[in-house]
């Protein structure tokens, strides 16, 4: 492992700071399409439901859980389209966030419920699907609120190497595949399906904490100081503190803390080549209210 440096960028500051109410200058085609398959998947379970729960339904459950994906699919696009500053809002809360994974709940509770129908059988997949996508959906707009906050190159960035080791992640994740398809080989396929989330929800916690990447330009994680506040950026996943919501920073059972309410956020030492220098900058840019000097 490359031995991580401190690194000084040029000062190249944002002739504004960040707003929420600015439309984006382009449209945002990848949230747009999230947002279909989010709809989709959405509405294509509520339809396969109603259709499962009402005797003498016109349509198969098939063409209805089709359907119901085209139709939800369009709306997502469209409302998308329609709204350029939806990721943006969904994004500046961590309440909206979470909502959107909360419709997964639904569907459970459906599979647990006491009466049968057809619908029953795959409501533990839909749940599993709209909890996924919603999920994706709303790192997504995470990312976009913190752009939309942080307009122009950082003043400062530190590289820094999140916790853990890439290896035995995988292998932790293939054992539970493995487990997976061998409780499906026998036919025991509800047990596969949970070992199989776990390895899925296994993989996926290591992309978005940055101990796995993929891709040109994903090796690099960093801590990003902005005239507004900083940005702890992974390769896939960005979050965002402001600086009027940061108490104070300090160095605390081997780890850096900035104090910021219900959302501190924590650096192991181990994660930053020099964290002295890190909690000495950022302690000056919260007593001045300006950007600190890098020294030179």
């Amino acid at each position: 492992m490359a031995e991580n440096k401190v690194i000084v960028a040029a000062h190249n500051a944002p002739d504004s700071a960040g707003s929420i109410d600015r439309t984006p200058e382009r449209p945002d085609r990848v949230f747009q399409v999230a947002s279909g398959v989010y709809g989709g998947v959405l509405l294509a379970g509520l339809a396969t439901i109603l259709a499962g729960a009402i005797d003498g339904w016109p349509a198969s459950l098939e063409s209805t859980s089709a359907g119901g994906f085209v139709a939800g699919a369009l709306g997502g696009i469209l409302l998308a389209r329609v709204d350029q500053r939806l990721p943006i809002r969904l994004g500046r809360s961590a309440v909206r966030r979470v909502a959107l994974a909360l419709p997964a709940l639904v569907f459970l509770g459906t599979w647990f419920a006491p009466f049968d129908t057809p619908a029953n059988h795959v409501t533990l997949v839909i749940a599993l699907l709209v909890f996924a996508t919603g999920y994706a959906l709303s790192q997504l707009a995470g990312n976009r609120y913190v752009d939309a906050m942080t307009p122009g190159s950082p003043d400062r960035t530190w590289e820094w190497e999140p916790v853990g080791t890439p290896a035995a992640d995988i292998v932790i994740a293939i054992m539970w595949a493995v487990l997976a398809v061998g409780n499906a080989a026998v036919g025991n396929w509800l047990a596969g399906l949970g070992w199989l989330t776990i390895a899925g929800f296994w993989a996926v916690s290591c992309l978005v904490e940055g101990r796995w990447s993929f891709g040109p330009g994903r090796e690099r994680c960093e801590v990003q100081c902005y005239d507004g506040g900083l940005v702890r950026r992974r390769p896939y996943t960005k979050g965002f503190v402001a600086w009027d919501d940061v108490d104070h920073v300090r160095l605390r059972g081997g780890e850096l803390v900035l104090d910021s309410g219900l959302r501190d956020v924590r650096f192991d030492r181990d994660e930053l080549a020099d964290p002295d220098a890190f909690l000495d900058a950022v302690d000056k840019r919260l007593a001045s209210g300006t950007e600190p000097s890098d020294g030179r």
